[in-house]
């Protein structure tokens, strides 16, 4: 059955049974047991059915008195739990009448617009927007739902009373078919927004500084090098500063991948072909570590839906599977498979000496200690890129070496 009318359903039948009214019940589950097989396989037709033969069997069974008590006792039951409920929601609720007056104004919309409630009703929402060219205006959020529009998630300002600005994201559907009105979800992100603003310039900044000052600094080191011999011991410290500065250059592109995944609510997935893929990044580790011996199993099709850095994501696993090797020819078995439902599942398993206790939890839980630090930010980029894609990695260790699973949604 559709939503509403499960919800309605579901209030009479308790009302039923509070007042001891099994006979109805019985008529209406006898109904929905007969219900032919091609009407069952269509809700909003099985939806329609079941509640027009309930309310024949409450007819039926039930005097006028009756039947007023049952369906009022149902309404007051709804009731009662929209009201918890949106009492009871951490977000902004509110609901306007055609002229965008204020009707409805739940303890998080006190919260967030810094108006009580008795201060709000018959007021227009539209007080509490703030001028800004970079939103929507409440206007034209009104003029869009009339037209029968919903809004999703889309930004917008709001001033509160003392002048301060909150930054939100808005949704927001008209109440009925024709009828004018209202109803809105407002998420208050001003902090959210403000540590991403900071994170993302905080990142451009270092990111930028440290890729310029690690170029001068290896520009010496190469210098330095063409004046001593290979066998020198000086040559020896200069590779490996070179090479410190290469995971410096690393690290900063890695940053810069973190920095396009920070925003979870705004990530858009994609449909990757996921066996192509994998055989491209497999292509890719056999070229930098020709010493490995990897093994495939992979379908000749499987799509998914995950975010466009998913690649970096099994670069990292892939990798990890062979830098943590204890011997001279790693090996690597990568399995993919679909398993016919709507997940499929990716399998990297390696022979090394298994993964430790932290980077277990990064990669599963995202999780670190203040004694117990991931070495680096792959398993972390990671970790983010698998979540927003709606994933989920699990790690086995043992003696014969560390699996890590990935599922991801299928397309």
């Amino acid at each position: 059955m559709d939503g509403p009318t499960d919800q309605i359903a579901g209030a009479v039948f308790r009302a039923l049974t509070r007042r001891g009214h099994a006979e109805v019940e019985r008529a209406a589950l006898d109904a929905y047991a007969a219900v032919d097989e091609a009407e069952a396989t269509d809700r909003e037709r099985l939806s329609r059915t079941v509640f027009a033969e309930l309310l024949t069997a409450l007819d039926r069974h039930l005097d006028s008195d009756e039947q007023v008590d049952v369906l009022t006792a149902a309404v007051e039951d709804l009731v009662e739990q929209f009201s918890t409920v949106i009492d009871a929601a951490p977000v902004a609720i509110c609901a306007v009448d055609g002229a965008g007056r204020i009707q409805l104004w739940n303890p998080a919309a006190e919260r967030t617009f810094g108006l009580e409630r008795s201060a709000a009703l018959g007021q227009s929402f539209g007080v509490t927007w703030a001028d800004d060219t970079d939103t929507a205006d409440f206007d034209t959020f009104l003029d869009r739902l009339d037209d029968g529009e919903r809004i999703v998630g889309e930004d917008a300002r709001h001033r509160r009373p003392d002048g301060s600005l909150v930054d939100t994201r808005v949704w927001a559907a008209p109440l009925h078919d024709g009828d004018p009105g209202a109803a809105f979800v407002v998420l208050d992100v001003t902090a959210r927004r403000g540590r991403q603003q900071r994170l993302a310039v905080l990142n451009r900044v270092l990111r930028h500084n440290v890729r310029n000052d690690v170029n001068v600094v290896r520009g010496h080191v190469d210098r330095l090098a063409d004046h001593v011999s290979d066998d020198d011991e000086a040559r020896r410290s200069l590779r490996v500063a070179r090479r410190r500065l290469d995971a410096i250059v690393d690290l900063s592109d890695t940053a810069r991948r973190i920095e396009r995944v920070a925003d979870a609510d705004r990530a858009e997935t994609v449909r990757m072909d996921l066996p192509e893929v994998v055989a491209d990044r497999v292509d890719r580790l056999r070229r930098a570590h020709p010493a490995c011996v990897v093994r495939t199993s992979l379908p000749d099709g499987a799509a998914v839906r995950a975010h466009e850095l998913l690649p970096q994501a099994l670069d990292n696993v892939l990798e990890n599977a062979v830098e943590h090797a204890d011997s001279a020819t790693p090996r690597v078995t990568v399995d993919l498979s679909t398993g016919g439902g709507d997940r499929v599942t990716l399998r990297v398993a390696d022979d090394g000496p298994g993964l430790p206790p932290v980077e277990r939890r990064v990669l599963e839980t995202g999780v670190e200690t203040q004694l117990t630090h991931s070495t680096g930010l792959g398993l972390w980029l990671t970790n983010w890129i698998v979540r927003v894609s709606s994933g989920r990695i699990d790690v086995e260790t043992g003696d014969e070496g560390t699996t890590v699973v990935l599922e991801l949604p299928a397309a």
